[in-house]
């Protein structure tokens, strides 16, 4: 990571996510703590609709993975809050960022710095789980 403590990522979201009448234009900034994207949206390529911002918190966050097809990398996040993702276009539950050739390096680097962080997160929450929650058991209630 940089010395801002985050990593940053230029993206594009084609039409097929946002109806076919709008590009989207944006950066990604990812760090332990999240993502905050920041996006303008293009209609027709000609009308700007203004610069957006949404912060999906760690814990929001299901899955991150970088994908390689064909000569198209995206890097694509899964979130667990549907009112997050209604805030960004996404497809199928995921958001899929388009990213350049040469931001794949740093965008490999961004999906392991999250994933590293959820699983602390998790292991941080099951030490501070009793044993009797973690294993489904539940406490038994007079009759």
């Amino acid at each position: 990571m940089s010395r801002t403590n985050y990593i940053s990522i230029g993206f594009k979201i084609d039409g097929s996510q946002t109806g076919g009448f709008k590009t989207v234009d944006g950066m990604a900034k990812i760090s332990r703590a999240g993502v905050v994207i920041e996006f303008e949206a293009k209609i027709f390529g000609i009308m700007k609709t203004g610069i957006k911002e949404v912060k999906i918190p760690l814990s929001e966050i299901e899955e991150v993975r970088v994908n390689r097809k064909f000569f198209r990398h995206t890097l694509e996040i899964w979130l667990n809050n549907f009112r997050t993702l209604s805030d960004i276009p996404n497809k199928n539950g995921r958001i899929i960022l388009q990213i350049s050739k040469d931001d794949r390096t740093r965008a490999e680097q961004a999906a392991r710095v999250l994933q590293t962080a959820r699983s602390e997160t998790d292991a941080l929450e099951i030490l501070q789980t009793p044993v009797s929650r973690l294993f489904g058991e539940e406490e038994e209630t007079p009759e």
